[in-house]
């Protein structure tokens, strides 16, 4: 029988990995289902809850978030163009720009002002959000006539932009963008933004696996949380009316906007550390 006895300390630790395991899959189905329901959740939704609560430093949670934003991306798509809310030519137009931009972004504005941009980016999304609730309002369905192509291609450059400069995926800024510019109805919009991510956080994955910022014992719950949030968030948005997926969209973004807009408070005189 002593042979078969637990080295002192082994409940403790096999604890602690369970706890650990049941953190991971919490997050992953947060960041999973943000992603299916409002096309968000890589940087915007993980990015925090690691640093929080599994207390892992910037570089390791936006490398985490990232390779787990490919599952919330890829997974989500899958369930919107199931529902027939992806058009993957759109998302190839816009997809290929962001995939060349994003790194190129990323390396020259390392001597960039970042808290000033960030209250840029916040301002930019939250009077996105507040847009897109009132869209019905204003009658917006689209001012892209005869140069829709073009028009992908800036969305793609506006995409890489966002990802490279900011750090987080262009989901905030793309599904605006698709309403306003090309008409497109909440969930067909959503669909696209998901679809036309995957290439660059792939490349932004692979990228932080050689830098060694990813930690893939957390993966083990991650994946799973995040597969089985996409599919609930894509399935619920999908039967959500297009007013009310619009609304609750709009202010996942005001709120996005005014968490980064805290940087300006940094800014002002007495406040700059």
């Amino acid at each position: 029988m002593a042979a078969f006895a637990r080295p002192p300390g082994a409940g403790l630790v096999n604890r602690s990995r369970i706890r650990s395991l049941r953190l991971s899959v919490g997050i992953g189905l947060v960041a999973g289902f943000g992603g299916g329901l409002v096309s968000l959740g890589g940087g915007t939704l993980i990015i925090p809850l690691l640093m929080g609560f599994a207390e892992l430093d910037p570089l390791q949670a936006r490398g985490t978030a990232l390779a787990v934003a490919v599952i919330t991306a890829t997974v989500g798509s899958a369930v919107y163009a199931h529902g027939g809310a992806v058009d993957w030519n759109v998302a190839l137009w816009v997809a290929v720009p962001s995939m060349i931009i994003a790194p190129i972004a990323a390396y020259a504005s390392e001597r960039l002002p970042r808290d000033e941009l960030r209250a840029v980016f916040g301002l930019v999304v939250a009077a996105g959000g507040v847009l897109l609730i009132l869209r019905d309002l204003w009658g917006v369905h689209g001012f892209v006539h005869g140069w829709e192509h073009s028009y992908l291609l800036l969305v793609g450059v506006l995409e890489g932009l966002v990802a490279g400069v900011v750090g987080v995926s262009g989901g905030p800024v793309l599904a605006p963008l698709f309403v306003f510019g090309l008409g497109m109805p909440q969930q067909l919009a959503q669909g696209c933004s998901l679809a036309a991510r995957i290439p660059a956080t792939l490349t932004s994955v692979w990228e932080n696996w050689r830098l060694g910022n990813i930690v893939t014992p957390l993966l083990l719950g991650l994946v799973p949380g995040a597969i089985v949030g996409a599919v609930l968030g894509g399935r619920l948005a999908l039967v959500m009316p297009a007013h009310a997926l619009r609304t609750v969209f709009g202010g996942f973004l005001i709120v996005l906007g005014l968490h980064y807009l805290r940087s300006i408070a940094r800014l002002l005189p007495g406040r700059r550390r």
